[in-house]
């Protein structure tokens, strides 16, 4: 805007050298605007294609989760899903985060608060599996299980939700222990399913329900917990019968747009998806391969967060470009002072169509042109015959007002000194009717300032 200011016609109050002065600092800021205008908008094209993804840690806890086994076979098979010979027993291991050494309950209790001590546990290797599995004075943990209706093969695991069973780190002195789930399951001998098929489906959360109350109350965040359960992206995993194996899971909350168009708008990602990630080791074959193991332990304690940002969007383009010309624009007006105010601006003067401008010049006519001429416009020492200078004033004062000056608390004063007028001249009316049951004293400004405050000393 300073480069047009600064063009021709120059101001005859200055030297002519000071103008093109002037005008040569506005080629070269408005040259450097446009510069830095363009390497904004090819900076903003070349990484339009993929959001960066930005990862955090969330630290709220979480249960193990709840999934779908079901056996399978490699050919087609069509017998009766009637006959019960699924089974699944569950256990509660305890790794050692220092040495990643296993410990299983003296008395294979499931729960973390029966634990208290080293004292309560034992330790746990591959072997371990021929005790649970032919020990039947040992308690399979089976309740967690309901058949599947859709599929009477399948079996659905439901983890407990109470807060003590949450996957997370607990401290048996000397040492902090992680635990881990075991499940062993079991088919006939007789049975001809050769694989597992594993798909999980949900997760329970112990999320922190924020809101304005509880964070002005100050009070125990631990009261405002509570549990969320989560649908987990579906996935699928195989495990080959009479396997040993291990998932290593990572839990992720990806937040990423639903259109990228929201994105490069400057929006921030809302559509939230909960997945696992899940590393699979297979340690080696049963002893028996009528039955399969499979161990679930968490990487992390945490659940990492995957948002999708753009770096670069078109609200950070117009802000940044913005902020440079009107830095730009600041050391210009240091150097040369303000350039003239207009009210006007491209669509009126161009954009607008003709019809459009001829009815905005008349609206201005009704409203500015008076006998005394155009203010600013016509000069004011040669006024048309039968114009008072007043008149001109007059429309020169309406135009300050419409379009410049903000008169909101002029025209409070004129409601106000309104107001003590209309209040002194009704303490003239009381005097005259008062005549001369009153000193003579009372007229003076004093006493009429005490009537006007209501004052009877």
């Amino acid at each position: 805007m300073f480069f047009f200011k600064s063009c021709p016609p120059f101001r005859t109050s200055e030297p002519k050298c000071f103008s093109i002065l002037r005008l040569f600092i506005a080629i070269i800021f408005s040259s450097v605007i446009i510069i830095y205008a363009w390497i904004s908008i090819e900076e903003f094209v070349s990484n339009i294609d993929e959001p960066n993804l930005y990862i955090s840690e969330l630290d709220e806890h979480f249960t193990y989760p709840g999934f779908r086994v079901c056996p399978k076979v490699l050919s087609n098979y069509n017998g009766d899903d009637t006959i019960d010979t699924l089974n699944i027993s569950l256990y509660k291991l305890y790794r050692d985060i220092s040495s990643s050494q296993l410990y299983i309950p003296n008395d294979y209790s499931f729960y973390d608060n029966k634990i208290h001590g080293l004292n309560d546990l034992n330790l746990y290797d591959f072997n371990t599996l021929y005790e649970l599995h032919n020990n039947y004075s040992i308690p399979t943990n089976a309740n967690f299980f309901i058949r599947d209706h859709d599929n009477n093969r399948c079996r659905i695991f439901i983890p407990p939700s109470i807060n003590d069973e949450f996957s997370r780190i607990v401290e048996f002195k000397p040492f902090f222990v992680a635990n881990e789930l075991l499940f062993i399951i079991t088919l006939d001998n007789s049975s001809i399913y050769s694989y597992f098929e594993i798909n999980f489906e949900s997760i329970t959360i112990n999320k922190r329900n924020l809101t304005i109350q509880s964070a002005l109350s100050n009070r125990n965040p631990n009261k405002d917990l509570k549990d969320v359960n989560t649908t987990l992206i579906p996935n699928q995993y195989f495990i080959t019968r009479g396997r040993y194996v291990i998932y290593e899971l990572i839990l992720k909350e990806r937040i990423s747009y639903s259109s990228y168009f929201s994105g490069y708008l400057g929006f921030k990602a809302s559509n939230i998806s909960t997945f696992l990630e899940i590393e699979e080791k297979e340690l080696a074959s049963t002893p028996n391969a009528s039955y399969t193991a499979l161990e679930l332990r968490f990487q992390y304690n945490f659940i990492i967060r995957e948002q999708q940002k753009f770096q670069i969007t078109v609200a950070r383009v117009i802000s940044n470009i913005g902020g440079f010309y009107g830095a730009l624009s600041g050391i210009f007006v240091l150097l040369f002072g303000a350039s003239k105010l207009t009210p006007w601006g491209i669509c009126q003067k161009y954009v607008c169509c003709w019809s459009y401008r001829r009815s905005f010049k008349r609206h201005l006519a009704s409203r500015y042109v008076s006998r005394a001429g155009i203010p600013l416009a016509d000069d004011p020492r040669k006024l048309p015959l039968g114009a008072e200078l007043s008149d001109r004033v007059a429309v020169l004062e309406h135009l300050l007002k419409e379009y410049y000056i903000d008169a909101y608390y002029l025209e409070k004063l004129r409601t106000t000194r309104k107001r003590y007028l209309d209040l002194r001249n009704n303490n003239f009316e009381l005097l005259k009717l008062l005549g001369d049951d009153i000193d003579e004293d009372l007229k003076d400004d004093i006493a009429l300032e005490r009537l006007e405050d209501g004052s009877t000393s």
